[in-house]
């Protein structure tokens, strides 16, 4: 038990210091104690609570993260506080940890096995330069890590400065690490931090590390505040539908079905916009369909393809109304309505993607210089999870994508950009730190491609608009 509570909190442990501070969204915790479990520390009155007596970083984290740690990397021909560099090495680590097992092969410990060796079968090309996970995992915190000092540089070169409520919500942060979580375990802070980063971090290493954070977030806020939008970026094409749902593994009959039913709508609007707005409402109303709405349509493949592909045609005219067939949905009536603005939160993930991208080109352009003094040796390796180990972690072959009879879990590394997109951390909008969004990234590459959510996309365009 003790060893998965230690897990949990150290999975947890990035986004407690840093997202704690961030006020800027609603559902964000505004304090460090809000995140953690209160029964980590050694006083909890919790029977299974944990202590942090004589433990190490191999305790917290399993027995290979400690290799890839207190490597020295210079940027600009400075030294790299090997603070920071440990930082985005442990936060990396857990977020993908966060999948091991249902994305990456896990260990037996119940961490991703940096060991691993990647089948890049099928996988983009960015990801088949990678043998093992551990080479993955190297080139994605390396990518974090020389993102944020790019960054860095560039709010430096803007003269940006943190406000002083922020610089207040580090000390608070920093004060709350002591007097929860060190001060009750009768270890001094720097020893605390040294547990979760690595040998060597003390208090004020880490208070620069947390600074440098957030001054990434105040210049990508700023550069989104800024940005200036080709009216091209933000006009979208505008689509009333409703969906005639054709389930996986659908018989004959039922596929015969849906393609009636979508074409008897049809003929019913007979190219009437109005009639067809109060018939697919009313057929949605008696349960006929399975969604009905509007929906800005981007052109940047998060949207089903038959459906982006309808609402795209260069032909399209207002009013137009048709019945297409998805492969991933079923059968959709839909009218073009126009064009319309999309929403302010994909105005700011546009900026934020332009902003990616002059990121990611400096890079791949190398024109920093940024390198490690020296090469990294291979994980150790350790036993794989088998069937039992998932079990105790909550998983199961059935869930993981597991091979049967290997106990070795499957990793799907695909994705539309793939690594340039995983690897720049860049998900910041509306002032939540960048780190913390990673497992966005992570998720975009990791998940397989079964499909994107049309319904999923309208909700959640619901909801921007109901927060805005």
């Amino acid at each position: 038990m003790n060893r998965f509570k230690l897990r949990t909190m150290a999975a947890g442990l990035s986004l407690v210091l840093l997202l704690s501070a961030c006020t800027a969204n609603d559902g964000v915790a505004t304090s460090a104690s809000e995140s953690v479990p209160a029964s980590t520390d050694a006083s909890s009155s919790d029977p299974n609570a944990v202590s942090l007596a004589d433990k190490t970083l191999d305790d917290i984290y399993g027995s290979q993260l400690g290799n890839y740690l207190n490597h020295q990397y210079y940027f600009e021909g400075e030294p790299v506080s090997m603070t920071e560099s440990n930082f985005y090495f442990v936060d990396t680590f857990t977020e993908l940890t966060q999948y091991a097992g249902y994305y990456y092969p896990a260990t037996a410990e119940g961490f991703i096995d940096l060991s691993a060796a990647i089948d890049t079968t099928g996988m983009s090309e960015e990801m088949a330069q990678y043998s093992t996970y551990g080479d993955f995992f190297v080139a994605y915190s390396e990518q974090m890590l020389e993102s944020s000092l790019i960054i860095n540089k560039l709010a430096a070169e803007k003269g940006l400065e943190l406000p002083a409520e922020t610089l207040t919500q580090i000390d608070e942060i920093i004060a709350n690490l002591q007097t929860t979580y060190a001060d009750p375990a009768g270890i001094s802070l720097d020893q605390y931090l040294s547990i979760y980063y690595g040998e060597g971090v003390t208090e004020e290493s880490f208070r620069q590390t947390i600074v440098n954070y957030y001054m990434a977030d105040l210049y990508t806020q700023d550069f989104i505040d800024n940005y200036e939008f080709d009216e091209s970026e933000i006009t979208v094409p505008n689509v009333r539908y409703t969906l005639y749902q054709v389930p996986q593994g659908a018989t004959e009959e039922q596929i015969a079905a849906a393609e009636e039913s979508a074409n008897a709508l049809f003929d019913e609007a007979a190219g009437d916009l109005d009639t067809f707005t109060v018939e697919a409402a009313l057929a949605y109303t008696n349960g006929e369909t399975a969604d009905y709405g509007d929906i800005a349509v981007p052109n940047d493949g998060s949207l089903d393809e038959t459906f982006t592909n309808w609402a795209w045609d260069a032909s399209r005219q207002e009013g137009d109304i048709d019945v297409i067939y998805s492969s991933n949905f079923g059968y959709f009536v839909l009218a073009y309505l126009g064009t319309t603005e999309v929403s302010q939160s994909a105005k700011d993930q546009i900026a934020v993607e332009a902003m990616s991208l002059i990121i990611s080109d400096a890079i791949n352009n190398e024109e920093y210089d940024f390198y490690v003094a020296d090469e990294y040796a291979p994980a150790p390796t350790v036993a794989p999870a088998t069937d039992d180990a998932l079990a105790e972690l909550g998983l199961t072959t059935e869930t993981t994508g597991v091979n049967a009879g290997t106990g070795s879990a499957v990793g799907s590394l695909t994705g539309n950009k793939a690594i340039d997109i995983l690897l720049i951390s860049l998900s910041v909008v509306g002032g939540v730190a960048i780190i913390g969004l990673a497992a966005i990234g992570v998720m975009h590459l990791s998940r397989k491609k079964e499909g994107d959510s049309l319904i999923k996309e309208k909700k959640e365009a619901e909801s921007d608009g109901d927060n805005e």
